[in-house]
């Protein structure tokens, strides 16, 4: 009896590990942990953010909410849509910052997740940019990590319940 509780134990434990490593991303070629001109070559050329899968609790147009634009669209690369608990390592998060129009884009701003980058903001790394391209500001951007720390309990993100 007390060995079948003991193979049973391992079967469950067994298909647990299984079905967790599932849910990693796997094979997902993790984007450039450079500069902010580095990542929009990787999230316009490399790997369009615009062709990556949206939350499903953010899908679409939403409100946004100064410093950002009245609309906004949110756009999270594989990584970040696969993880479970808090973003992995090489999580993108794209916010497309959008006048009342809806039509009129403004400013595009990016968070990246980093190991070991800023442990006191998450270890993200935050971007911001013209709608060309043009780098507006990179790195530990003050502003940025003092609104997004009132978030530490939801991994510093406003847009997604992880």
């Amino acid at each position: 009896m007390k060995r079948c509780l003991m193979v049973a134990c391992f079967i469950i434990s067994l298909s647990l590990f299984t079905a967790c490593s599932l849910f990693q991303p796997a094979n997902i070629k993790k984007p450039p942990m450079t500069t902010a001109s580095a990542l929009w070559q990787y999230i316009t050329i490399t790997d369009p953010y615009t062709e990556w899968e949206q939350f499903d609790d953010t899908a679409g147009m939403q409100i946004g909410a100064p410093p950002h634009g009245p609309r906004i669209q949110i756009y999270p690369n594989k990584i970040a849509s696969r993880s479970v608990y808090k973003a992995n390592e090489g999580s993108i998060i794209v916010m497309e910052n959008y006048n009342k129009d809806e039509k009129t884009l403004l400013t595009i701003n990016l968070m990246q997740k980093r190991p070991n980058y800023a442990p006191s903001a998450g270890n993200w790394f935050w971007a911001a940019y013209e709608p060309d391209g043009t780098v507006i500001e990179e790195g530990k951007i003050k502003r940025c990590v003092e609104c997004h720390v009132s978030m530490a309990f939801d991994d510093y993100t406003f847009i997604h319940q992880w």
